[in-house]
């Protein structure tokens, strides 16, 4: 996970706290926050105080993915082509 990604993770599980989004139920708040979240961290990078993303919109997928879904695996869950998952080992993708 990007440096940037992982820093905005974590402020949107804090924004979701203190507004009290139940991310569970109300993806599109939790989407809304992220978006939100990456155009303030867009403005901090361009003053050098963050790293800079590399990929904005990637960057907002995988924030809602980690804080209302089920994080890298969300994007199999959501492929209608993906019939199965099997987990082998954490933390080993393929």
């Amino acid at each position: 996970m990007d440096e940037g990604v992982a820093l905005l993770e974590g402020e949107v599980r804090e924004l979701v706290r203190r507004r009290g989004v139940d991310p569970a139920r109300d993806t599109d708040g939790v989407r809304a926050l992220a978006t939100a979240a990456i155009a303030d961290y867009d403005d901090r990078s361009v003053a050098g105080l963050v790293p800079p993303l590399t990929d904005p919109d990637g960057a907002v997928t995988e924030v809602v993915n980690a804080v209302a879904g089920l994080g890298p695996l969300q994007r199999y869950l959501d492929d209608p082509e993906i019939e199965e998952i099997w987990i082998n080992e954490p933390g080993k993708f393929r």
